[in-house]
């Protein structure tokens, strides 16, 4: 195995039905991996802290969002072009646009997926026995 093939992040191509329904053909994206400091990243801005440093509240639809806005990589969500055909000034103003709720967190739990943060039947299984 090369150093190129194991740093390559993995993709993976999912229609959104409600697009492909609205477009008369499928509309697909294609998601990729994100790499571990940027997830962590993503998950450190969607906490809101108390001024002691506890957690007031955690945005999980933001975290959403901002992982489908790092890993939705075609079409780009931060592409300047897509953003003014749309209307919208920033990438986050467009994927609220483009998808529903549902579909935002279905788009960021294959990211997840294909980040490694695979959480599969057999895990949950496990868990639920102890």
């Amino acid at each position: 195995m090369d150093s190129k093939t194991i740093t390559e992040m993995p993709k993976k191509e999912i229609e959104i039905p409600r697009l492909s329904k609205l477009m008369g053909e499928k509309f697909k994206i294609t998601c990729q991996a994100i790499d571990g400091e940027r997830y962590a990243d993503i998950q450190k801005s969607a906490i809101d802290l108390t001024k002691k440093g506890g957690v007031r509240d955690i945005n999980l639809f933001d975290m959403q969002v901002l992982t489908i806005i790092d890993g939705v990589i075609e079409p780009s969500l931060k592409d300047k072009k897509l953003m003014k055909h749309f209307g919208c000034v920033t990438p986050k103003e467009l994927a609220k646009k483009l998808f529903l709720a549902g579909e935002i967190a279905d788009i960021s739990n294959t990211i997840q997926e294909l980040s490694g943060y695979d959480k599969s039947e057999d895990d949950e299984e496990e868990v639920k026995k102890q």
